[in-house]
């Protein structure tokens, strides 16, 4: 694959290497060599497969995922790197398959959002395209789970970026990266329970690594051939055959929903966040991605056709897939033990991991660990919401309690300290999301036998980013700190009406004008509800901004905020535009800039 780019000058490759700037031909090769690597070693991520269930075919749709982003990327030859990312990450959407392949989509969406423009990256660079690509990865799920390829992702942005403050240069980056994401897997069986009583690492984390490992040979100059030994041994007698050889009633009982659909949806204004929320209850493991134009739909459901019938509603379906994951399940057990232990062998599996430097890492049994209900965690989140798609959202960001309150009913101490005791954790972080919570946050402290902390987010935008910094791994120190660090970078707008008239910021205000609210100062006033929407917008967005974020209200119609967001994605093409359902009542608009 990599000799496809042979009309790059590779000369001026290794030139912008030594001065610290990866160009477009040293991008698109390591793309390649990243896809090469796990291809290598795909069946060996297939064997790991057992979250969220054991059909395994993990590697296989990681790889058939990015050779479809190989395939665009050779299409643009001779382009800039930022084009050269575009093409990866609408390859990678266009051929997605399963979970990981579509969470492998955001993440390249994200990188090319992080990396628009630019011919070159300097170091500093690439640790915040990566911060990027891991952000619009966990967005991308409505219900992440730490201890997957997300919390690998998370993990190898956060050591991009202290990497970068740090000096370091492109290759000892991308090192330290791959061994940080080592590190983060071997890390996720103490995240995830059903991977613990296997006796695995996540199989998507091991995909990833396996992907940036790929990278690193490019960055260094090697050439990245097939391999018969995957890095990570499965120890005889044990591992993940243990958990792949589950009875097949087994495995068929415990699927509640059966069937993996997939599909592209092509068509015009596509309304993602809606369709998003309207298919939550037609199965689980729900992604909705893409762009207004073409969708990625996936979701695991008992009842496929009625997911392509609601798909129809919106455009063209393509590309249609419907897998019987216990068939798949059986199937996989039938192709023989091969890189699978005997089911009658202890649990547990040894990890041999291949660091940077070459040298092998310790190795270590993973024992059976407890149910998931009997795990309390480190740190737990309680967030303060009022709105449906609100608290929907906090919750899939990883908030533990959701306690209704807003601008005219804010929650009383009882409420979120019966919140906190509610979380199972040692320690809790207390988001209020409202100026008029925090200092009803701070007294929980006084009522509840758990270390609170509260991160004093006065809206929403900012607990949204507080979550999304928010590490599970970390202890509660860290998760404090990189959470009210996360505050700066938002800038909050919302769209409500005036309860009186008056004068204020030189706006003279009639009784139940539309205001426009831009971090707590009048900005904007007008009888327009949209084009005050469009003047806050103006006041926020800034060439240096690339999300724009819309969470409209129970007043308003899914189709209106969708025409607001095509408006200003007209006005602002540098920032992406995404619209969610809040369901928020006094608030048409709660916006949010990055």
């Amino acid at each position: 694959m990599s000799e496809r780019i042979g009309a790059r000058d590779r000369q001026e490759e290794a030139s912008a290497l030594k001065r610290d700037l990866l160009d477009a031909g040293a991008l698109a090769r390591a793309i390649m060599a990243g896809t090469e690597w796990l291809g290598a070693n795909k069946e060996f991520v297939n064997s790991l497969n057992v979250f969220p269930v054991p059909d395994g075919d993990t590697g296989t749709n990681m790889h058939l995922t990015l050779l479809s982003a190989v395939r665009e990327v050779e299409k643009a030859e001779g382009r800039e790197l930022w084009e050269i990312a575009d093409a990866a990450a609408m390859g990678s959407l266009m051929g997605a398959r399963g979970n990981s392949g579509v969470i492998f989509s955001q993440l390249f969406r994200g990188f090319a959002k992080g990396v628009e423009g630019k011919a070159q990256l300097e170091p500093q660079d690439l640790a915040r395209a990566l911060q990027s690509a891991a952000a619009m990865a966990y967005k991308a799920v409505m219900k992440p789970v730490e201890g997957t390829m997300l919390t690998v992702a998370r993990e190898a942005a956060r050591s991009a970026t202290q990497c970068a403050r740090a000096g370091l240069g492109l290759r000892a980056l991308a090192e330290k990266v791959l061994e940080d994401s080592q590190r983060a897997l071997e890390r996720t069986p103490e995240m995830l329970p059903t991977l613990k009583e296997a006796g695995v690492v996540d199989a998507g984390g091991q995909g990833l690594v396996f992907f940036w490992q790929g990278i690193v040979k490019s960055l260094r100059g090697e050439v990245t051939v097939p391999r018969q030994e995957p890095v990570l041994q499965v120890a005889r007698g044990g591992g993940a055959g243990q958990a792949a050889r589950q009875p097949e009633a087994t495995v068929r009982e415990s699927l509640r929903f059966p069937y993996c659909t997939e599909l592209l949806l092509k068509g015009r204004a596509l309304p993602l966040d809606r369709i998003r929320t309207e298919l939550a209850d037609a199965g689980d493991c729900l992604l909705v991605v893409g762009t207004s134009d073409v969708a990625k739909v996936h979701v695991h459901t008992s009842h496929p056709g009625r997911v392509l019938e609601y798909c129809l509603r919106f455009g063209d379906l393509h590309e249609i897939q419907i897998n019987n994951m216990a068939d798949q399940h059986e199937e996989f057990e039938a192709q023989g033990p091969a890189g699978r232990a005997s089911a009658d062998g202890p649990s547990t599996v040894t990890l041999e991991m291949e660091r940077p430097s070459g040298q092998v890492g310790t190795s270590r049994p993973l024992a059976p660990g407890p149910r998931p209900e009997s795990i309390e965690k480190p740190v737990g989140i309680v967030a303060v919401a009022v709105g449906e798609g609100l608290a929907t959202i906090l919750r899939s960001l990883g908030a533990d309690v959701v306690v209704e309150g807003g601008q005219t009913m804010n929650p009383s101490i009882e409420e979120l300290a019966s919140a906190a005791r509610q979380v199972n954790a040692k320690s809790v972080i207390i988001l209020p999301n409202n100026s008029n919570v925090i200092l009803t946050a701070d007294k929980v402290r006084e009522f509840v036998d758990k270390t609170i902390s509260v991160v004093p987010t006065k809206t929403i935008p900012q607990g949204v980013a507080a979550l999304v910094a928010f590490n599970a791994a970390a202890d509660l120190s860290a998760n404090e700190r990189a959470m009210r660090e996360a505050l700066a970078n938002v800038s909050t707008g919302e769209v409500t009406y005036a309860v009186r008239s008056s004068s204020m910021n030189g706006f003279s205000i009639d009784q139940n004008d539309i205001i426009g609210i831009k971090d707590g100062e009048i900005c904007a006033a007008g009888k327009d509800r949209d084009e005050v929407a469009m003047s806050l917008a103006s006041q926020m967005v800034t060439e240096e901004s690339s999300l724009l974020t819309i969470y409209y209200g129970q007043d308003v119609h899914v189709s209106d905020a969708q025409a607001l967001a095509e408006r200003l994605s007209d006005i602002y093409p540098h920032c992406e535009v995404e619209v969610h359902y809040g369901g928020q009542p006094l608030y048409y608009y709660i916006m949010s800039v990055e």
